[in-house]
């Protein structure tokens, strides 16, 4: 049907006009049975007609535009039309816009019970949807995380964002927190994590905030320089440096980044300097230790301590001698401590060469008189150094073919004599450093007269020890003034001692009995090995054994001979004047029997002749 309002072509059953909005109702209602028995509905018709009429009939008709009635048997009726209509006058327009066609209104019923149906299922749908949208999106977890509802980790983190932004620090962080716990292994999670930290810092929490840079370098991304820079701001700010710069140095470590070591060098003191390069050096050395900034420094001589706590405040050069020496320093500024110098210096002390002899080695038929000389060799020479120490040069020898040592006769410069039979001749040189040379050897073969070593069969000339049994030794000086059980360390087996006025002789048991394995006397009547006795001079002994000729030490001492296999004797100074020589040979059941001349003012007071295990 056609819109009497405004023409429009509407759809069947359409309530109102879809263009200008007039009730269809209505219009179908005039057109109905009430309209038909007004006559409405034939003069629609004849409208119509006269529309058609309108657009056929030429338009210079003066009447175009106007349509007769049809039917004048309709005349009578209320809504027929009566007479010709007059004819437009002057200026009227003649044409009219022709008449839009409309349709017949049905009337229709309507069926609440569906409509009502069909509204609570749309509701239904529309409130699964958005439960289905809260729950499942993320724009649905954060409007249930803004509503206190419980969300998911990137609603809270999101909306912990926006309230941070706010300057709503405490919930923000509450939110972050419990992003965070929900889902600690997010891929995003470093990024995360230093919003938290951020808001920690803004809420006055950096401990908090350490915390997490802290779990961020260490677990989670340590190549990352983003936490090691946000440390180094929170130290600084706290004015923690000494703890700083141990961090900067973790920091360049972990992530090789440069920066963190240029601003640890910048941070800390200078590391001190020493005023001699490390490594070896010839000669003691004096080294000094300096500060660029002119401050403290502290040092340890070797590894062991720590800096500066167990250091040493330098004050002085530090003075090195011979061998190998760590210096450890630090400079201290306030609580700043610098980087640790450790260097090792390696002092090698000259060395003198060894000793010249004046009698080259060979036979000779004579006695023979030696110098000893030190000579420098060219090089040395050259050393314009000059060093005391190094000048003072003192030559030790021995004539029984030990070697020199502190405790061997010192070289006057004055000549000596060669003894008679093999003599071996050794000598070093040992500067003010104590530096001992290359030994020098000289072997030579002087054909005189010679005494023996003390040897087996050197015996006292009444009795023989570990042959004479203590009754014949009784009947022979008599009885004792006292007898005693001993123990004695240098023997094995059980011993006893006699003593008498001139001394006493100690026994121990053998498979015959007691047998003498030592005596000590003082008697002038009873004569020692080799004709010697009480009263003798320390010449008188010594011409009748063997004597190399070698003179007194420093000490006072004399080694008389010494041969390794047969065995030795010695001259020891006891005090202002008293002195003991021993003489000693090794027999072969590995024991060893010793003879001593105690003397008195050079005089032989006492004769001791023992056998023992030990010395």
């Amino acid at each position: 049907m056609v819109c009497e309002q405004c023409g429009n072509l509407i759809k069947d059953g359409a309530l109102v006009c879809e263009q200008c909005g007039a009730q269809i109702l209505a219009q179908r209602r005039d057109q109905g049975t009430a309209g038909r028995r007004q006559g409405r509905q034939d003069n629609a018709r004849t409208e119509r007609m006269g529309s058609a009429m309108d657009w056929a009939q030429p338009p210079s008709s003066p009447y175009a535009g106007y349509t007769a009635s049809p039917r004048r048997g309709d005349a009578g009726r209320p809504d027929a039309r009566r007479g010709t209509p007059p004819p437009p006058t002057t200026g009227e327009k003649m044409n009219r816009e022709p008449r839009k066609k409309t349709h017949a209104v049905h009337k229709m019923m309507i069926n609440w019970a569906l409509v009502w149906t069909i509204v609570a299922f749309l509701v239904v749908v529309a409130i699964g949807a958005c439960l289905v949208f809260l729950k499942v999106t993320d724009a649905g977890q954060l409007i249930m995380v803004r509503m206190g509802k419980e969300g998911n980790a990137l609603a809270h983190w999101t909306y912990g964002t926006e309230l941070f932004d706010q300057g709503y620090v405490d919930k923000a962080i509450a939110h972050f927190e419990t992003a965070y716990e929900m889902e600690p292994d997010r891929e995003d999670i470093y990024d995360r994590l230093l919003i938290l930290a951020d808001a920690y810092e803004a809420g006055s929490k950096p401990d908090k905030a350490e915390e997490i840079f802290t779990l961020l370098y260490t677990e989670i991304d340590p190549k990352n320089i983003t936490a090691y820079r946000s440390i180094v701001r929170l130290m600084q700010d706290q004015n923690r440096l000494m703890e700083l710069s141990s961090f900067l140095t973790l920091a360049y470590e972990n992530t090789g980044d440069d920066s963190f070591r240029r601003e640890r060098t910048n941070l800390l003191p200078s590391t001190p300097t020493t005023t001699k390069e490390a490594g070896k050096l010839r000669r003691e050395q004096d080294i000094g230790l300096v500060s660029d900034e002119d401050y403290d420094i502290y040092y340890i001589l070797g590894d062991e301590g720590v800096l500066p706590e167990d250091g040493q405040l330098y004050t002085a050069p530090i003075h090195l001698g011979k061998g190998a020496h760590v210096i450890r320093a630090v400079a201290v500024s306030s609580d700043l401590i610098s980087d640790e110098l450790r260097v090792t210096f390696t002092i090698e002390l000259p060395v003198p060469y060894a000793p010249l002899s004046s009698l080259a080695p060979d036979t000779y038929k004579t006695r023979q008189r030696i110098w000893l000389r030190y000579e420098e060799k060219e090089e040395d020479k050259k050393d314009t150094v000059e060093d005391p120490k190094e000048d003072d040069i003192t030559i030790y020898y021995t004539l029984d073919g030990q070697t020199p040592t502190s405790n061997s006769p010192i070289y006057t410069g004055e000549p000596f004599y060669l003894p008679g039979g093999k003599v071996v001749l050794k000598a070093v040189a040992v500067n003010g450093y104590g530096e001992v040379s290359n030994v020098l050897t000289r072997e030579y073969k002087i054909n005189i007269p010679f005494e023996r070593f003390f040897r087996e069969g050197d015996e006292f000339s009444d009795f023989t020890l570990l042959k004479t049994s203590r009754d014949a030794f009784v009947k022979k000086y008599g009885s004792p003034l006292e007898e005693t059980e001993i123990e004695d360390a240098t023997m094995l087996g059980s011993c006893i001692k006699l003593s008498y006025p001139w001394g006493e002789a100690r026994f121990v048991i053998g498979e015959t009995g007691y047998v003498l394995y030592h005596i000590e006397t003082s008697s002038t009547s009873m004569t020692g090995p080799r004709k010697t006795k009480v009263g003798m001079s320390e010449t008188d002994v010594t011409e009748k054994f063997r004597d190399m000729g070698q003179t007194y030490n420093q000490n006072g001492d004399r080694s008389i001979y010494f041969d390794q296999d047969a065995g030795y004797a010695m001259l020891y100074h006891l005090g202002s004047k008293s002195d003991r020589i021993d003489y000693v040979y090794y027999k072969v059941d590995t024991t060893r029997m010793i003879l001593s001349y105690h003397l008195e003012d050079s005089k032989v007071v006492k004769i001791t002749m023992r056998n023992s295990y030990t010395e």
